[in-house]
């Protein structure tokens, strides 16, 4: 039986909508079109096109393992951040839209610090890595730049590094396997820049996030423990020993803490300023401090 792309897709789409998937049509085309190599407008300037009986048997596939809740970028194996794409699975977090603001702010403070360190080799830092996403997003855009990047899973840094050598970073990136920055004191120079997306979730916020997020996504890279600052409150502790003098912390954190992470810092006693930078909603997303 021959199968058109255009109706194998509306299918689809009805299957998607009539188990609740908010975005039902995206999600189908997406599917569609990453399993034909091709784009999502050409799905429907094909579409009397003939589906081949493989490719409809595992487009099928997909669609039930995104109606029971699975994402559609482990389905797919990528999610796009920073304009590059990334090999993602459920040993890393999802990269999100949001932790883009650690690249923006982390590239131009590393930016402002090459100016005023002319002679000194540029040193970041990304702490929790996972799938590298901030690393090698920050390595892109400052290629003048040397990047760290910790994590305590074996399977995210073997993963990173297969990110790093698809996009073209790889000599510049330097993996450790270990806990937050304890794994490099006393190893290396200060860095100018250290960011991190830490857990930040409440246990409690755990047990009420989607289904699909608490199924499917590593409960590690999101649980910060009672009141989601567990591991946030180490490394505001811990970082003062690996960052330069004049260098910066940068931190994501949840819609509703950075006022008392920001408090953190300044009760640290070794941060000279801090900050808060709004993401596109207004929510304080990424808070900052400077290392006196």
């Amino acid at each position: 039986m021959s199968h058109t792309l255009g109706a194998t897709l509306r299918y689809a789409i009805r299957c998607l909508e009539q188990h609740g998937v908010v975005e039902a049509r995206a999600d189908a085309e997406v599917l569609l079109a990453d399993l034909l190599a091709t784009t999502r407008l050409q799905l429907y300037l094909n579409a009397a096109h003939a589906l081949s009986t493989a490719h409809h048997t595992a487009y099928l596939a997909r669609v039930q393992r995104r109606r029971e809740g699975e994402p559609v970028q482990y389905i797919t194996g990528t999610q796009e951040f920073w304009s590059l794409e990334f090999l993602v699975t459920p040993q890393v977090l999802i990269p999100r839209p949001e932790s883009e603001l650690l690249v923006e702010h982390g590239t131009r403070l590393a930016q402002q610090w090459c100016t005023e360190h002319a002679n000194e080799l540029l040193l970041v830092l990304d702490v929790g890595t996972g799938s590298g996403n901030l690393a090698i997003s920050l390595a892109t855009t400052l290629p003048q730049a040397q990047v760290w990047a910790v994590d305590q899973s074996l399977d995210a840094l073997h993963l990173a590094r297969q990110n790093a050598h698809r996009l073209g970073v790889a000599a510049r990136l330097h993996w450790l396997c270990g806990d937050l920055v304890t794994a490099l004191q006393g190893g290396v120079r200060p860095f100018a820049v250290c960011v991190a997306n830490l857990p930040y979730v409440t246990t409690a916020e755990w047990h009420q996030l989607p289904q699909a997020i608490r199924a499917y996504e590593p409960v590690t890279a999101l649980d910060g423990g009672p009141d989601g600052l567990q591991y946030i409150r180490r490394i505001i502790a811990l970082s003062p020993e690996v960052v330069a003098r004049g260098g910066t912390l940068l931190l994501e954190v949840g819609w509703q803490q950075a006022v008392r992470v920001q408090q953190l810092m300044q009760q640290q006693g070794q941060f000279a300023t801090t900050g808060v930078c709004d993401d596109l909603a207004g929510i304080g997303r990424v808070v900052w401090g400077q290392v006196l």
